[in-house]
């Protein structure tokens, strides 16, 4: 039987923070085998450096997308197998990067959502600002043609934070923000919360000391966006 050949996925965060990308890779160590190989890349510095609003979502596209060029030419050695655009959002790079390879590429928006309606529970979002809880729910009503996917989706809530706010507050401070949120969204009936933001990778605990005793499963998108393109690849390989 011929050797299973490794899947490369590349992770791309498309803001310029550095730390964020660096602060995915402990958290992901886990899902590290001999067969899986994670690459990542983060936006230049001329992207901004958190993703909060359309705006900062187009101009971290326009200016991420350069970059991932080279490796999007046929036959490019060391390019990866796969892209997972990390960034919890609607984001425009991902129809970029569809535009010009035929390798799979998912954002960490629709990857975790979709996982959370596989789980068959009432689901809602936990994120960053109070832009994104009208911006995902508009997102979600793209992806299914409803606003709450026949009663499965029961909404967003926000920390009031931003991206890069997570990593720069104080560990107690962004917690607790993250736990008032997640309770607010129990109180609407979920019984799934996705983490919906790449900074909010491995803050878990968090989430479950929101939920009040609830049995609530959490969905790291990131940890959604990986797990789905490796079984792509690998079903595409068959």
């Amino acid at each position: 039987m011929a050797r299973e050949l490794p899947v490369s996925i590349l992770i791309v965060n498309p803001n310029s923070s550095k730390s964020m990308t660096e602060g995915l890779q402990p958290i992901l160590a886990d899902l590290m085998h001999p067969q899986l190989v994670l690459q990542y890349l983060t936006g230049p510095e001329q992207s901004p450096p958190s993703v909060n609003d359309f705006t900062t979502s187009v101009i971290s596209a326009a200016h991420t997308f350069p970059s991932l060029l080279p490796l999007l030419v046929p036959e490019t050695p060391g390019a990866p197998d796969a892209y997972l655009v990390a960034c919890f959002s609607d984001h425009p790079l991902v129809g970029m990067l569809r535009e010009h390879t035929h390798k799979p590429v998912i954002g960490i928006f629709e990857a975790s959502v979709t996982h959370a309606l596989a789980l068959g529970q009432p689901f809602g979002i936990v994120t960053t600002g109070k832009y994104w809880e009208r911006a995902l729910t508009d997102g979600v009503q793209r992806m299914f043609g409803s606003g709450n996917i026949g009663g499965a989706f029961v909404g967003v809530e926000s920390t009031g934070m931003t991206a890069l706010e997570l990593h720069d507050k104080q560990a107690e401070v962004v917690a607790a923000g993250i736990s008032a949120a997640a309770s607010r969204m129990v109180g609407r009936g979920a019984r799934t919360i996705i983490m919906g933001c790449a900074g909010m990778s491995g803050m878990e605990r968090a989430v479950q000391e929101g939920c009040g005793g609830e049995r609530v499963q959490i969905v790291d998108a990131v940890r959604s966006g990986i797990t789905t393109l490796e079984g792509l690849v690998r079903a595409q390989r068959m």
